[in-house]
């Protein structure tokens, strides 16, 4: 099954800054929307794989739970979400301000819809495939044809 990525790109003119609207989802769910064109030194789309890398190792232990979501600070950066203390999202001051709010506001936003959703990815893992799977998969050996005998 192909990771189903809603990714919706549009550009625009903000103050001289790309902005773009990168939907974060995941089996008909929307975790989140990345709204800035490049946060803390990354593009949109590029944190977005992030996030999908990170929820799929998350999402592959038996034990995780929703409430094991947090909202910690990332120093002089902005904040960031995790979940039994690995990273799901770093989130910036040009993310929060293309959100039109703080960091610390669209974390603790962020994190309550992760922690409805996520408990949903988790009963359904098939939703999380291999990296690899998308790449072209090597070609099968056809079994020969029968011989026949010669007259």
């Amino acid at each position: 099954m192909k990771r189903t990525i809603l990714a919706l790109v549009a550009a625009c003119a903000l103050t001289g800054m790309a902005k773009a609207d990168v939907v974060v989802g995941q089996g008909g769910e929307t975790l989140f929307v990345l709204k800035s064109d490049r946060d803390l030194g990354k593009t949109a789309d590029q944190r977005a794989n992030d996030v999908y890398d990170r929820l799929r190792t998350i999402l592959n232990n038996p034990n995780f739970r929703g409430s094991q979501i947090k909202v910690k600070p990332l120093g002089n950066y902005g904040m960031k979400i995790v979940a039994n203390n690995q990273l799901i999202v770093p989130i910036g001051y040009d993310e929060a301000k293309a959100n039109n709010t703080t960091p610390s506001l669209l974390a603790k936003d962020w994190a309550a819809n992760l922690r409805k959703v996520m408990p949903k990815l988790n009963a359904r893992p098939y939703l999380f495939v291999n990296k690899n799977a998308d790449k072209k998969k090597p070609a099968v050996a056809k079994k020969p044809a029968p011989k026949t005998k010669r007259r």
